[in-house]
Formats: structure tokens, sequence, C-alpha cells
């Protein structure tokens, strides 16, 4: 009889892409497994076509908080018992809890399963939940997480993250291309200006001025969400060149069919890093207030950029100092010569 897996990875872009090895690694491991993935409603895209997922739950964690935060008691209630039922319409032999928050081990205490496996160094008293928890196996995000396998007796055999773009986005990333006089021969840069937080975002003068440089070699694109929308207005303002603005125009697999047909990718460590990884672009990462050691796609086709400061790595959403100088002290001339060497010139 095959066994009946749960991962819980509810958000970010990011966070779910690199949680995707585990469910590579259960499906070496066990390849009669069924694996469902409980995930936001952001991320659900990202796992949609995965071949070593079987069945996805979809719960907004984020739309669940703001109930409670406006104090709509009821819509909260009504949330939480659609996922109980959910949730106990089938029998799990284990639950992998990956988020590591209070909130996924309420879930899992939801789920039935005799076994909840978590991290032990996981936040908010999430371990107090779980009955096992596992040590990362290394530093990178990639071994924290397939950590979880452990007490299934699993040494993983595969790393590898997964995001498999469907032929309707594939068809859309090439019209739309098209529309912007980028053919199939063309070679682009595709910059994502925008991150989740303040402290990650490189300057858009900074964006702007490596448009202007890449752009004597490669046509330029601009990519990311619908709150990056002004941030792409300043940098085409700054720029002075000719740059495709896809900002906001398109669903995150369209993104990653637009990434997966680039040349290279300039980025900082937001989710469009991982899915460029994810489906073997070059990209150049810059960083500053999170580890390039823990964060860094595995590969020789990704560069992280980074300038040790004093207080590097803080992994704080603002910064302590007020300057951003860990992000600042990173120039276009370096990325742009990254960006050379990764497109083979």
């Amino acid at each position: 009889m095959s066994k009946e897996i749960l991962i819980i990875r509810l958000s970010s872009i990011g966070d779910v892409i690199h949680c995707t090895p585990v469910a590579g690694a259960l499906k070496k491991a066990w390849p009669d497994c069924k694996i469902t993935w409980l995930v936001g409603e952001v991320c659900a895209e990202l796992i949609k076509y995965n071949p070593h997922i079987d069945n996805i739950i979809m719960w907004s964690r984020e739309r669940f908080e703001k109930h409670l935060q406006a104090f709509e008691f009821i819509k909260a209630y009504s949330m939480w018992h659609q996922l109980q039922v959910k949730l106990k319409e089938k029998v799990y032999d284990v639950v992998l809890d990956i988020q590591g928050l209070f909130i996924t081990g309420m879930i899992t205490r939801q789920v039935r399963a005799e076994r909840r496996v978590g991290l032990s160094d996981a936040r908010e008293l999430n371990p107090l939940f779980m009955t096992e928890t596992a040590n990362p196996l290394g530093k990178h995000i990639i071994d924290r997480y397939l950590g979880v396998l452990t007490p299934l007796g699993i040494t993983p055999q595969y790393r590898k993250m997964t995001l498999v773009i469907p032929e309707t986005a594939d068809q859309f990333a090439r019209a739309y291309l098209e529309s912007e006089q980028i053919l199939s021969q063309d070679r682009f840069a595709v910059l994502v200006p925008g991150t989740t937080w303040t402290t990650k975002n490189w300057p858009p003068d900074f964006f702007a001025i490596t448009a202007k440089l890449l752009a004597k070699d490669f046509k330029i694109v601009l990519c990311g969400g619908r709150n990056e929308v002004n941030l792409g207005r300043e940098i085409i303002a700054k720029a002075g060149v000719s740059i495709v603005d896809a900002i906001g125009k398109t669903s995150l697999l369209q993104m990653a069919a637009v990434l997966a047909r680039a040349t290279v990718v300039v980025v900082g460590d937001t989710g469009p890093l991982y899915m460029a990884a994810a489906i073997n672009t070059p990209a150049v990462a810059i960083f500053g207030p999170t580890n390039p050691e823990t964060y860094t796609p595995p590969g020789k086709q990704y560069a992280a950029l980074y300038s040790r400061q004093a207080c590097s790595f803080c992994h704080k959403t603002k910064c302590p100092q007020g300057n951003y100088a860990c992000m600042r002290a990173v120039t276009p001339a370096e990325v742009v010569d990254q960006a050379y060497r990764l497109s083979g010139d």
C-alpha cells in the first residue's frame, strides 16, 4: 500500500520552490507514495504542474489573518472549519510541516496522521506540535528543508528545484515578446527590481544604469508584480534606453515563461531568482540582508554579488542603519560584468 504524505508550505514564492526537492526526494525514495501539498492561493500556481505532486489543497493564510486582524471572527472561523473538513477527508501516514510557524503547527494537529514531522529550529513554538523533529542537513536552504526527511529514513538523492511551465504560459511569453519586437533569436536580459523587503531592494538608479549598459548588447525587459509598477516607470525614465515593461502584466507562470527565454536575469533575493534557477536560466543575484551562502541557487550559472559590511546578513526587513549600505555597495559595473560572463560574453 502506497504511503500518503502531506507537505505543508503555504508561502512564499521562493520558499515554495525551495521545498520542491522534498517532493522529488520522496518520490525517488518511495516511487509509489502519494503527495498532497497544502499551499497558499498565490503560490499554488508554482506547483500545479509539478510531476512529483499528486494533489494540492489551497488555503490562504494571508486572508485568514486579515479576517482576524479586522475582527471578522466568523469569516476566520469559516475558513478554519473548511480547512479542518478538507484535511480530515484522508488519513495520512505522515505530515511534513516545512513552514515551521505556530499557525502551521496548529494545522498539523487537524490532520489525521500519527506522525507530524517538523524542523527542530522552527519558530513560534512549532516543534511543540510535532511528534518528531529533525535537524537541517546543511546551511543551504534546500538542505534545511530536506532535513524533514531524516526521521523517515530517507537520505535525499534529489536536490533539484522543480518548476514546470505549461504550454499556455510559454505561448503567452512567445506572443508577448514578439509583440514587443523580441524574437526567439534575440538576446535579452530580464531585470526584476522589486522584492518583498525594502532592505533587499537594489536602488532603482542602479537598475537604470545597468539597463543602459546592458542595452548595448541586449534587449531589456522588466518583470515583477503589480506593486512594482511605479518602480518600473522610474527605472525606465532614468535609463534613457528602450525597455519592455512587463511589470504587472503576467501571472507567475507567464513570468516564468519569460524568464525561461531570457539570456540572463538580474534580480535580488526574491521569488523570481528561484524561479529562474528552477528553469536553468542564468541569473545575477544581489544580496544584502540575507546570506548568499544560504540562498544562492546551486550551479555555475548563478552569481551572487554582495559587499561584506559590519551589519551584513542582518535578516531584517528594515535597515537598522537607515542607509541600505549593503545593497548600495554592489555596483552596476559589477552586475553588468557578471551578466556578460554568465551569458557567455
